[in-house]
């Protein structure tokens, strides 16, 4: 179900977003005509410069283990499984199957506004109510599953984490380099669960960036640490 109504205000989004009380899982993006795909699922399998005879499994693998080596001193705590791996490694900006959602829908509002350089186009907001879901990642004894997309709220394994009030979506794993489908949104109205978005209005974006800093979702807050100084710095600058 997508909402043809556009956002404009803080008070417009919460109204909405009110109307669904069993939501739990909130994802904003700059551009609504972009898919729900994990990061992973953007790269050219062809421009790798290694071969990978087992797909988009044998990719990851690559990518955290070259994470691992250079990683670890990096950390205050190592991680104690794969999952947790993914989950460090998807907060630096490394490829995963892990797709980012927030259990907060004013930090997910933040994401579809924060950046400017998106002004000209509108945003979108998904609203996602999981069927089932893990309370923790700790709970989650097979993270390779080919078939499923598993919603999970993770260990609080790093400041963004918490701060964010994060929780991820991890999609399957697949053998082979065939696109990863997105998710795609979908709504049971006899259970109210399922996925829906709202549209945030391109006109109303930096109002809305006004609006959530007066209520302390801002750069510093969701970002506690050098890169949220620098983004809050950049942006009072005019250079976001």
């Amino acid at each position: 179900m997508s909402n043809t109504l556009k956002i404009d205000t803080v008070i417009c989004f919460l109204q909405e977003v009110e109307k669904h009380p069993s939501a739990m899982m909130f994802r904003g993006q700059s551009d609504s005509e972009w898919h729900l795909t994990p990061s992973l699922a953007r790269l050219n399998p062809k421009k790798f410069p290694i071969k990978l005879n087992d797909g988009w499994k044998g990719a990851e693998n690559h990518l955290i283990n070259e994470f691992k080596k250079y990683a670890l001193t990096h950390l205050k705590v190592e991680p104690k499984n794969k999952l947790e791996w993914l989950i460090q490694a998807q907060h630096h900006g490394l490829p995963t199957r892990l797709l980012d959602w927030s259990t907060n829908p004013l930090k997910a509002l933040y994401f579809a506004v924060e950046n400017s350089q998106h002004d000209h186009t509108d945003g979108k907001v998904f609203i996602y109510t999981p069927r089932m879901w893990s309370t923790s990642s700790d709970n989650m004894s097979n993270i390779d599953r080919d078939n499923t997309i598993e919603a999970f709220f993770p260990v609080a394994i790093n400041d963004r984490v918490l701060a964010q009030e994060g929780c991820f979506t991890l999609f399957p794993q697949q053998e082979s380099f065939d696109p990863i489908k997105p998710f795609v949104e979908g709504f049971s109205t006899s259970d109210a669960v399922g996925m829906f978005s709202l549209i945030i209005d391109k006109e109303a974006k930096s109002d809305l960036r006004k609006q959530l800093a007066r209520l302390g979702v801002s750069d510093m807050s969701l970002f506690p640490d050098l890169d949220g100084i620098s983004k809050k710095i950049c942006r009072d600058f005019g250079a976001l």
